[in-house]
Order: structure tokens, then C-alpha cells, then sequence
């Protein structure tokens, strides 16, 4: 029977999952080179450096005490799924940085071998290495783009919570977001009608900007509402109501 994610390993006691809609990612990259086993390498350098970029946001949480359930790969890239979010405004920041943090620290890594003047005789080996290179600066660039709730978005949300709530953080962050996504989304559909091949993909990420971002501010409203209840509002919302004798 087919799963709609299958458990690879795990890291840091992080369970790692690949969703199937991963693949259809991987077999864009292994299609969109001339040669095969380039696009395997583009690939796998993908998987490894999206896991490395979600790592960084795990790990990061972890040191302030929250805990990642599993981290997952999927079309629209990696998720590390938190037990729950960091509730002080530097906590959300540094996590939102780490993970683009770790993508250019890899990208750094492969510079400094160029820097150093190490010497790679192999010519595939000197394209998967610049290939890798280019995706991390991309990757952690990207990410750090408004499009909340990406990493940007984040950033930008944990800045504003020192002007106001974090409802009201949350909400100009899911609008700025929105329209971040509509850019996205335009963008793709003029690529897919000018015969690229990532158009579908920027779009799919555009619809999960614009529903994940509402799902996050819906969130933020039910935590701001349940912060003011008193213990009548809870006994009325909450408590079953009483049994009637007829």
C-alpha cells in the first residue's frame, strides 16, 4: 500500500521523511540536464541540502527548549514540524535564520575549497560542486524572501512584535506574504507559458503562501483570544454543558 511519506533516517534523534511528491521534484532535476548523472548528483545535493537547511531551524529550536517532531521533504521543499513554535520574538528570529544561515555556510564551505586553491581535476565533479554552490546562495536567498510563513516572512513577523502584538505581527506578515505570493504566482505562469519548467512548481509554493499564512494567523487570533479568557469564558467554552432531568 502505498504511504504519503516514507521515513528515511534520522538525525539528531529527528525522524527524516520523504513525501512522495519529493520525487516528482527529483525527477524534474534529473530531467532538466542533458546528462543523467548530473542530474542525479543535482539531485541528491537537493535532498541533502534542504535536510541540512531544516536541521538548522531544528536545532535551533531545540536549544531553546522546543522540540521537532520529524522533519519532512516534500515538492514544495522541507518542513520541520515543531511541537511548538518559539514564543519570544529573538527565539523566532534566530531560528528563522538558522536554516538560510546553514545554506550559506554550505556554500561558503565550497567557495573556501576554490579560496584555498584546492584542485579538482574531475570536470563532473567541479560542475556538482559549483552546481552546489549556486543551490545553497539560491536556497537560502530564496527563503529569505517575505513570503511568510518561509523564513523572511518569520523574520520580518519577529521584527514587528516590537511594534505590536503578535496577532497583529502576524497578520501584516500574512499580507505581505500574500502578496509576495501573488508576484510568485504570476511569475510561474508566465514561465509555464513561455515554456519553463518550474513555472507549476512556483505556483504550488505561492499556494502554500497564501493558505499556510492564513492557517499561522488563525493561530495567532485563537492564542491572543484564549490569553484573555477568564475562568467563566473557559467553564462556558470548554465544560460540557449539564445534564437536564426531564
Amino acid at each position: 500500500m502505498l504511504q504519503a511519506k516514507y521515513r528515511l533516517c534520522e538525525l539528531f534523534g529527528i525522524p527524516i521523511y520523504v513525501n512522495l511528491s519529493f520525487v516528482f521534484l527529483l525527477l524534474i532535476f534529473v530531467t532538466d540536464f542533458h546528462s543523467f548523472s548530473f542530474g542525479l548528483a543535482a539531485a541528491i545535493v537537493l535532498a541533502i541540502s534542504v535536510t541540512l537547511h531544516e536541521l538548522g531551524h531544528a536545532l535551533t529550536a531545540g536549544a531553546f527548549g522546543y522540540r521537532t517532531r520529524d522533519i519532512t521533504l516534500s515538492l514544495l521543499g522541507g518542513c520541520a514540524s515543531l511541537t511548538s513554535l518559539p514564543r519570544k520574538a529573538w527565539q523566532e528570529l534566530l531560528t528563522a535564520l538558522a536554516g538560510p544561515l546553514v545554506s550559506f555556510a554550505i556554500a561558503g564551505v565550497v567557495l573556501l575549497l576554490d579560496v584555498f586553491g584546492v584542485r579538482i581535476e574531475n570536470n563532473w565533479l567541479r560542475s556538482v560542486l559549483a552546481y552546489t554552490f549556486w543551490m545553497n546562495v539560491m536556497l537560502g536567498g530564496f527563503n529569505l524572501l517575505p513570503g511568510f510563513p518561509m523564513d523572511g516572512g518569520r523574520i520580518f513577523r519577529s521584527v514587528m512584535r516590537a511594534f505590536m502584538s503578535r496577532e497583529k505581527a502576524t497578520l501584516v506578515a500574512m499580507w505581505v506574504g500574500r502578496a509576495f505570493a501573488i508576484v510568485l504566482g504570476l511569475r510561474g505562469l508566465w514561465s509555464i507559458f513561455n515554456g519553463g519548467g518550474w513555472g507549476f512548481v512556483s505556483i504550488m509554493i505561492a499556494w502554500m503562501i497564501w493558505q499556510e499564512g492564513y492557517r499561522e494567523y488563525l493561530q495567532a487570533r485563537i492564542e491572543s483570544d484564549f490569553r484573555h479568557w477568564t475562568q467563566d469564558d473557559f467553564d462556558a467554552r470548554v465544560s460540557p454543558p449539564p445534564y437536564e432531568r426531564s
